[in-house]
């Protein structure tokens, strides 16, 4: 286990998400340019290689040099079908690869919703959703949903109809389908993607959302 606690940082805190493994050094380096948190990848169980994993070794890394610290999983393809049968897999997975990490319960765990193929119908999509957060929930982390380009909903089904209360917007253009806001309740965290290809990088700012919500981070004890 992560040696760490769970906590949220006040609005405007800033961080970054990273796709590439962290050490003390590295982890260092970000803090001293002043963001606080970072986020980092785990797999869907299916032997996805679209990123490199956190191990927990790398997560003490992280929250040893005075980052916070939660995860998303891997994105598919540009293009894919949600299943409710595929979301209880890929949350089932989530749950059990986050505390193979070392993660402690009470942290956000994060659905990554973009690139759903265009001939999806919304339910699958909602049952998608709703069945990985059960999987995650069940075990005691707090699933969140990462609104990327084309997530196959609109705004009001990602509040009426997903069972996720922790909103994080991506940095895709509202043309491409992400929300400006989320009715009533809002975001918890918005991304911002600068560059592109191997120079792009993406920077996130919290904000508690109007019912008071937060991002729950592992930080250091």
């Amino acid at each position: 286990m992560i040696n760490a606690k769970v906590a949220s940082f006040p609005d405007g805190a800033m961080g970054c998400d990273v796709t590439m493994p962290l050490n003390v050094i590295t982890a260092k380096q970000y803090l001293n340019k002043g963001y606080k948190f970072i986020v980092r990848y785990i797999g869907r169980g299916d032997g996805s290689k679209t990123f490199v994993d956190i191990t927990q070794e790398e997560g003490q890394a992280i929250v040893d040099a005075g980052l916070g610290l939660c995860v998303v999983q891997h994105p598919l393809a540009e293009g894919w079908s949600p299943t409710g049968a595929q979301g209880q897999r890929f949350g089932a997975a989530a749950a059990g690869l986050a505390g193979a990490a070392g993660f402690p319960v009470g942290v956000n765990i994060w659905l990554d919703l973009e690139g759903v193929a265009p001939a999806s119908q919304a339910q699958d999509v909602i049952d998608y959703c709703n069945e990985w957060y059960d999987e995650v929930s069940e075990v005691g982390y707090l699933p969140g949903v990462y609104i990327g380009a084309n997530p196959g909903l609109s705004a009001d089904q990602i509040y009426w109809d997903l069972s996720m209360k922790s909103y994080w917007r991506g940095g895709s253009s509202i043309e491409s389908g992400v929300p400006a806001d989320i009715p009533n309740r809002g975001y918890q965290m918005i991304q911002r993607i600068t560059g592109s290809g191997a120079s792009e990088f993406d920077s996130d700012v919290t904000h508690a959302d109007n019912f008071g919500g937060t991002v729950l981070w592992c930080v250091s004890q």
